[in-house]
C-alpha cells in the first residue's frame, strides 16, 4: 500500500527536530503524572485514610487502567483525526486530571480521577509511537527505543522531583498540581508547532506490506496468530513491569527498611541506566530482529526478579537488581511496539499501536491491585515469584511468534521506504 503523501514529509529538519522534542518531553511527563503517586504512597493513604496494601497498590496503577482501555480505540482514531491534535487533546486531559488529583480527599474519587487521568494519558501515547515510527522504517527500533526509554527518564526524574516539593512544600498534593501546569504549557507548545501547511506530525515517509497486512480493516491484526500472541506478551508484561513499579519503593521501605531518599536514589539510578540501555536495546533489536532481543531481555529479567523480593539489600545490591530488572523488562514496550508497527500497513501504524500499548496498560491497571493483594497476604517474598512466573509465560509467548522482517534463510527482509512527492 502506497504511503500518504504529505508536506510534513518535506519538513525542514529543525520543524521536525522541534516537533519530536515537544512531543518526547510530553511522553517524559507520562511517568511522573502515573507514578507520582507510588512515590508518596504512603502519605496520599495516611492523608485520605486508607490503610489497605491492596487498595494502595491499585492506587498506584489504576492510571494505566484508564491508558489500557482508551489506547485500544483512540490508536485508530489517531490515524484518522491526525497526530497534531491527538497530541495535544491528550497532554490537556491527562494534566487536567492530574492538578485535580490534588484536590480529592477520599479514595473513591482517586481512584476515577487517576483513571480519568490515564484516558488523557491513552490518547496521547498511540499518536506519539505512531509518528516515530513513520520517520524512519529501517531504524525504527533505535529511534522508538531511544525516545520510548524517556519513560525511564520520567521515572528516574520523578522520584528527585516529587520528593523535593513534597519536602519543600509538606504537602503531598504539591507534585499532582506542579506537573498538570506543566502539561497544559506543554500541550499549547505542541498544538502550536503542529499547525500550518507543514503537518508535521502527519509525517508519513513509507509504504509497508507484510504477510500479516490485512488491508482493509483496522482490526485485521485480529486474524495475526503473531499478533494475538504478541498481544499476550505485552498483557504479562503490564502485570510485571507496573506491579513492580508500583510496589518497589513501598517493599524498599517497608520490608528493607530504606528510608525514602534512599528508595528515591534506587528508583532513580535504575531509570537512568534503564534509559541508556534503551538505545542499546532498539539498535539491537534492528539487528537481530525484534524476537530475538526480546528473548534475551525477557530471560535476563527472569533472571533477576526473584533475588530482589527475596534477599536481604544493601543499597549497592538494590540499586543493581532494580536497575537490571527495570532495563531488560522496561523495554518491551518500545520495542513491543515496533514489532507490532513491523507487522502493520503505514496507515495502520496507530491501531497496531493501540493494540499492543492498551493491552499492556490494560494488565497493569490491575497489576498494583494483584501484586498488593500476593505481598498482603504471602509476603514480599512471594512477589519475585508471582513476577518470575509470569516473565516465563511472555518468554513463552514469545517464542512462538514469526519476526516479519525476516524469512527462513534469517536475512533480512527491509520494508520499501521512500520520501513522499
Amino acid at each position: 500500500m502506497t504511503a500518504q503523501a504529505n508536506t510534513g514529509s518535506r519538513a525542514r529538519p529543525a520543524h521536525l527536530g522541534l516537533a519530536v522534542l515537544l512531543a518526547a518531553i510530553g511522553f517524559t511527563l507520562v511517568a511522573p503524572t502515573r507514578l507520582d503517586i507510588a512515590i508518596l504512597l504512603r502519605e496520599v493513604m495516611r492523608g485520605i485514610g486508607v490503610t489497605s496494601l491492596a487498595a494502595a497498590g491499585f492506587l498506584s496503577t489504576a492510571t494505566v487502567l484508564g491508558d489500557g482501555v482508551t489506547e485500544i480505540f483512540t490508536g485508530h482514531l489517531s490515524d484518522r483525526w491526525g497526530r497534531s491534535n491527538t497530541l495535544a487533546i491528550g497532554i490537556v486531559f491527562f494534566s487536567v486530571f492530574s492538578i485535580l488529583s490534588g484536590f480529592i480527599a477520599s479514595v473513591t474519587g482517586l481512584y476515577i480521577v487517576r483513571i480519568l487521568l490515564g484516558v488523557g494519558q491513552g490518547i496521547f501515547l498511540p499518536a506519539y509511537f505512531a509518528f516515530l515510527g513513520s520517520i524512519h522504517v529501517q531504524r525504527r527500533g533505535l529511534l522508538l527505543g531511544a525516545l520510548g526509554g524517556l519513560f525511564t527518564v520520567g521515572l528516574a526524574l520523578n522520584g528527585p522531583l516529587t520528593g523535593a516539593m513534597f519536602k519543600a512544600s509538606g504537602a503531598w498534593q504539591t507534585p499532582f498540581v506542579v506537573y498538570g501546569v506543566f502539561g497544559l504549557a506543554l500541550a499549547l507548545g505542541i498544538y502550536f508547532v503542529g499547525r500550518g501547511k507543514g503537518r508535521i506530525y502527519e509525517t508519513k515517509v513509507h509504504e509497508l506490506s507484510t504477510p500479516d497486512a490485512h488491508p482493509g480493516s483496522w482490526t485485521a491484526w485480529l486474524k495475526s496468530r503473531d499478533m494475538l500472541l504478541l498481544l499476550g506478551t505485552m498483557a504479562f508484561w503490564g502485570l510485571t513491569q507496573y506491579g513492580f513499579l508500583g510496589l518497589r519503593i513501598a517493599y524498599l521501605r517497608s520490608a528493607q527498611h530504606f528510608t525514602l531518599a534512599d528508595a528515591i536514589i534506587v528508583a532513580s539510578i535504575g531509570g537512568w541506566i534503564s534509559f541508556g540501555f534503551s538505545f542499546v536495546a532498539g539498535w539491537l533489536s534492528d539487528i537481530i530482529g525484534r524476537r530475538w532481543a526480546l528473548l534475551i531481555f525477557g530471560a535476563v529479567s527472569l533472571i533477576t526478579i526473584v533475588p530482589f523480593f527475596t534477599m536481604p539489600q544493601t543499597l549497592l545490591s538494590a540499586v543493581v537488581l532494580v536497575a537490571v530488572f527495570q532495563a531488560a523488562n522496561g523495554c518491551f514496550f518500545p520495542i513491543g511496539v515496533a514489532y507490532a508497527q513491523d507487522f502493520a500497513r503505514a496507515d495502520a501504524l496507530g491501531a497496531h499501536t493501540g493494540a499492543v500499548i492498551g493491552i499492556g496498560h490494560l494488565a497493569a491497571g490491575f497489576s498494583g491491585l494483584v501484586a498488593g493483594a500476593i505481598a498482603g497476604h504471602f509476603g514480599y517474598a512471594s512477589l519475585g515469584w508471582y513476577f518470575a512466573a509470569a516473565s516465563v509465560v511472555m518468554l513463552a509467548a514469545l517464542a512462538l511468534t514469526r519476526d516479519p522482517r525476516f524469512r527462513k534463510s534469517d536475512k533480512p527482509v527491509v520494508p520499501r521506504t521512500r520520501l513522499a512527492s
